[in-house]
């Protein structure tokens, strides 16, 4: 029984270690400001690209009002849509997630890293609470 219940653990802290983190879908501390940042970005990358948002979103396979929203920072976008949209503008995923420029690149990609680690130090910290309060009910039965 302790065997499953640790199986169980593993699995859920490897889910979401392999999982597009949920602060992403919130409006968490950040948020807003990544969602500008995305939104200005693939405005810029498709301009350069001197397409029309009704040609990106053929090419990304979504659809042109979901585009509109997304450009219009009303919305956010799933990883698969993140990797369609970057697929489709020639460029890295990550480079829609970060300002343009040397110095604020660096600032954009240490402020994720540090928004991803925080989120998932505090699911494990929250699952392993979990799991050692489950086993030691189990020991005591």
């Amino acid at each position: 029984m302790i065997s499953a219940v640790t199986v169980f653990c593993q699995y859920m802290m490897l889910a979401y270690t392999f999982s597009m983190p949920d602060f992403l879908e919130t409006d968490g501390e950040g948020t807003e400001e990544l969602r500008r940042t995305l939104s200005n970005n693939i405005r810029s990358f498709r301009k350069d690209l001197h397409l029309t948002q009704e040609q990106l979103a053929e090419n990304a396979d979504i659809s042109l009002s979901y585009l509109a929203d997304i450009e219009h920072c009303k919305t956010w976008i799933s990883d698969r849509t993140l990797m369609r949209l970057a697929k489709a503008l020639h460029r890295q995923p990550f480079e829609l997630l970060v300002e343009s420029g040397a110095d604020s690149e660096t600032t954009n990609i240490r402020a994720i890293s540090d928004i991803l680690h925080g989120e998932k130090k505090e699911l494990i910290k929250t699952v392993s609470d979990i799991c050692d309060r489950t086993i030691q009910k189990i020991l005591k039965i």
